[in-house]
């Protein structure tokens, strides 16, 4: 039986990062947001966003930068678009623990937007909203060198679009395959493409993958790094896929509707030169359901079904622990006939940020321990600029908790930001937002770094 208190070098441990995280000292009944020292990092820091659309290209939205430090940080914006003629700087104060939106339609007329912010700090972490489906993608704090993208689909009503950002001084040239049910592609026209510095391009995948349900995507940087995002049009909704840099061989989707009405799907893309068999365990209250797999060929894509599907019942939400003989790409899928969108497999991080940043609260939010090993993590409840209460948890291997449980209910997310610190990336935070049927749209947590 696993003793109840947490060892004293793992309560040190965490309480140091917390402690660097947030300055915060004290314990949860009297936190005292203003004390502690500057911040996470005294060195400036970038963030760096791409995706967002004009009021015509079905992604239009905002960015909400989030200060989680005890310390006053400046940040300077610069904002590019497609078919915009120059850039566009605006700069703000954040204030210890505050909050500020930032409208990239209000500081530069084109089609698809980038944002590049300077910040005098660490600490700070941004997010793209589509205000209008409430999807939402994280920005970066770097662009990479290899991006893998699945679940796109270019059927009638359906647009999937990459949208591009070279956030260095030089030009980056890169190529993009794409892999379906069909196999892989290089289309002549994705290869070799060329990006200038600091300069946002989209690439409408549709022209050339023409008709295809489910298919993934690679882009692979041959000169510099890139900033990727896919945007995603399916009939009446929009999301905007951030992808991932790295294949998992193992992964947690643990908030996967299965409410009559709804869609849910697993996409898999599987890059790879051997075949892949991709098992999903379903867990869904208290029946027991047998493992659902498939077999993914090389260089190909395929779907698992979670909803409807009649192995599994509904039942609340269903907690999917997806793993593979080969590393792939995989996405969940979720929505109604209406449209679908899309939410990347979770990465494990060390810190995570939680942000109920359209105001209207999470159906439910989740941690999950991606590590073969317990993980204690601190976390704090940032609400209206005010710490508003402080703890530390213990999560066993594999498991995932509900942070409105530890909370002491959901409604304490409504309008606040979660943060969570552990000595080791160990977590993947998620949540979903409230919507009718419940769990058709998943909220991304932000990766503090």
């Amino acid at each position: 039986m696993r003793k109840s208190g947490v060892p004293l070098i793992i309560t040190v441990v965490v309480g140091v990062a917390l402690a660097g995280v947030l300055n915060i000292k004290g314990g949860a009944g009297n936190p005292n947001p203003n004390s502690g020292a500057a911040g996470p990092s005294a060195q400036s820091s970038a963030l760096y966003c791409t995706g967002l659309t004009n009021a015509h290209g079905g992604l239009r939205g905002i960015v909400d930068f989030i200060n989680t430090t005890s310390a006053t940080r400046h940040v300077v914006v610069h904002a590019v678009a497609t078919g915009a003629t120059s850039a566009v700087a605006t700069a703000f104060i954040l204030g210890p623990y505050a909050r500020q939106v930032v409208s990239p339609t209000n500081l530069v007329v084109g089609q698809t937007y980038a944002l590049a912010a300077q910040i005098d700090g660490g600490g700070v972490s941004a997010e793209q909203v589509v205000t209008g489906h409430g999807t939402q993608s994280p920005c970066v704090s770097a662009g990479v060198t290899n991006w893998y993208g699945s679940g796109f689909d270019t059927t009638v009503g359906s647009r999937a679009i990459l949208s591009v950002y070279n956030p260095t001084a030089t030009a980056a040239v890169f190529n993009v395959t794409t892999f379906s049910t069909s196999g892989f592609l290089s289309p002549a026209s994705l290869q070799g493409v060329s990006v200038g510095p600091h300069t946002e391009l989209a690439l409408n995948l549709g022209e050339e993958i023409v008709a295809t349900q489910n298919f993934g995507a690679q882009v692979s940087v041959l000169r510099g790094s890139l900033v990727v995002a896919g945007d995603q049009i399916s009939g009446t909704t929009s999301s905007l896929n951030y992808g991932t840099a790295h294949l998992a061989s193992t992964g947690t989707f643990p908030l996967v509707t299965t409410a009559n009405k709804a869609l849910a799907q697993v996409r898999i893309a599987n890059p790879g030169p051997a075949a892949a068999t991709v098992t999903l365990t379903v867990k869904v209250g208290k029946f027991k359901v047998a493992p659902q797999s498939k077999t993914v060929a090389a260089y190909h894509s395929a779907m698992i079904t979670i909803t409807p599907n009649t192995a599994i019942p509904a039942a609340g939400e269903a907690s999917l622990v997806m793993t593979s003989n080969e590393a792939v790409d995989a996405t969940l899928a979720t929505g109604t006939t209406d449209g679908l969108t899309l939410s990347p497999l979770g990465t494990p991080v060390a810190r995570a940020i939680l942000a109920d940043v359209t105001g209207g609260g999470f159906g439910e939010a989740t941690a999950t321990n991606a590590t073969g090993a317990v993980a204690t993590f601190a976390w704090a409840l940032i609400h209206h600029g005010v710490v508003t209460s402080t703890g530390s948890t213990s999560v066993g291997v594999g498991r995932t908790i509900s942070l409105g449980q530890l909370l002491g209910g959901r409604t304490k997310l409504r309008g606040s930001t979660l943060v969570l610190a552990s000595s080791t990336p160990a977590l993947v935070v998620d949540a979903i937002l409230n919507t009718t049927p419940i769990g058709l749209t998943l909220a991304s947590s932000l990766n503090g770094g």
